[in-house]
């Protein structure tokens, strides 16, 4: 509280045997019911300290006019002070011979900042005669959204007396991130919420998808926020049939994710002898998915689309050198000098047929051979050398047969790549 002295000048007045009428300690109030100052008062006065314009009670007249005998330096009835020419705008007595009090439009100085003379808040000037800043508790027109009179960020006024929104860098209640930019692809995203999956919002180099919600029967899985895709084990609605997980394209759901069925390409295993994905009745694979013959272009890239089995000093396997046919072969295992490997098929062939392959060698000419058995029966002397891809055919009858191919090695010299191929093993009736 700021105490009003008063000046020699005003003392001496009392000297001189002028009106001085000391009272006791008055308050002289202001807008906000606080007392601006303290001091000794004169002749009761009008001024209240509100901002309002003062009437005198007994006149009705306005007390922005100063009394008649104002500035003569004598407290005159009606007067508060009179310190003659001293009387001033920003002393303690104002040219209306009233007391400075905040309100009176005045700027006492030293004491008040401003002095708008009205009751409002919200302009550039408060009802403490304090000029308006951001913080002190009122919104000033025009110029602050809000002021809460801290300066809390984590509110919901800012420092900055405005709003606090999802953005503003400043990380406030109900946030749990805020990194100032309007990039939702990041760990921030516009939710001002950490990013995870399903909240609709892709997070780049992460996820692949993002739908915003918690479901996978559709196109992005939840949880994982990765795209559906058949044999990811969620049945993807109006797209799939089936998905039961899994790339075996001999169970229930093979790797179309639509049930199994004869004629779909792949052979369903326990059901299906064979399926050719046709409905040629007259090749191999019949149209009820019985099989009329067999075949291997090895294009799996195993030793499972028929039952093989391989021995000897080394393993058969799929390779893709230089293959006849598609992109794979079967190449015989790696052995050294007096080794052989094996590979064998057994099949039932369910009429009178023939048997029929492509073979390619690459071994040291006349001692390391290429033979072929059926029911360990060679056929023909064998092949050795050089030899580009060739066909082979044997005649076969209706029933059980064991088919052999076997490379095998004399006791030195490795020549050229020193192994054997052969590609599309056909079993059944003529083509």
């Amino acid at each position: 509280m700021n105490r009003l002295h008063l000046d020699s000048t005003l003392i001496s007045l009392a000297a001189l045997g002028l009106v001085l009428m000391p009272l006791a300690c008055t308050d002289v109030d202001s807008d906000d019911g606080s007392s601006k100052f303290t001091g000794v008062t004169f002749t009761a006065g009008s001024g209240d300290g509100d901002g309002d314009p003062d009437v005198d009670t007994e006149t009705g007249s306005d007390t922005d006019e100063p009394p008649a005998n104002c500035g003569d330096s004598v407290v005159d009835p009606g007067e508060e002070c009179d310190l003659g020419e001293a009387n001033s705008e920003g002393g303690q007595c104002t040219p209306l011979c009233t007391i400075a009090a905040c309100g009176d439009s005045f700027v006492f100085e030293g004491y008040e900042e401003c002095d708008d003379g009205n009751a409002s808040n919200t302009d550039d000037c408060t009802n403490a005669c304090e000029t308006a800043v951001c913080g002190d508790g009122f919104v000033q027109d025009g110029v602050e959204i809000c002021d809460d009179g801290n300066d809390n960020e984590a509110d919901e006024c800012t420092s900055d007396c405005t709003n606090s929104t999802c953005g503003d860098g400043v990380v406030q209640t109900g946030e749990q991130c805020d990194d100032a930019n309007d990039n939702d692809a990041d760990d921030c995203p516009g939710s001002c919420q950490f990013a995870f999956c399903g909240d609709g919002y892709l997070r780049a180099g992460v996820e692949q998808c993002d739908d915003g919600n918690m479901e996978s029967n559709d196109a992005c899985i939840a949880g994982t926020c990765v795209d559906a895709f058949c044999g990811d084990g969620y049945l993807y609605e109006g797209v799939e049939e089936c998905d039961d997980a899994n790339m075996d394209d001999t169970d229930v759901c093979p790797t179309s994710c639509i049930p199994a069925y004869c004629g779909d390409g792949f052979a369903f295993a326990g059901m299906e002898e064979c399926d050719d994905a046709n409905m040629i009745d007259d090749d191999f694979c019949m149209n009820d998915c019985s099989s009329n013959g067999w075949y291997d272009g090895f294009e799996s890239n195993d030793l499972l689309t028929l039952p093989w089995t391989t021995n000897g000093n080394g393993n058969w396997a799929t390779s893709g050198s230089q293959p006849h046919e598609g992109a794979y072969v079967a190449a015989s295992g790696t052995i050294s000098h007096s080794q052989s490997t094996n590979l064998q098929v057994s099949l039932n062939a369910p009429q009178a047929g023939e048997v029929s392959f492509w073979y390619r060698v690459s071994s040291e000419s006349n001692y390391d051979y290429l033979r072929f058995y059926i029911d360990n029966i060679q056929q023909g002397n064998g092949w050795s050398g050089i030899v580009g891809w060739t066909k082979a055919v044997y005649p076969i009858g209706a029933g059980d047969h064991t088919f052999r191919w076997t490379y095998s090695k004399d006791g030195s010299v490795n020549s050229n790549e020193d192994k054997v191929y052969i590609d599309e093993v056909y079993v059944g009736p003529p083509p």
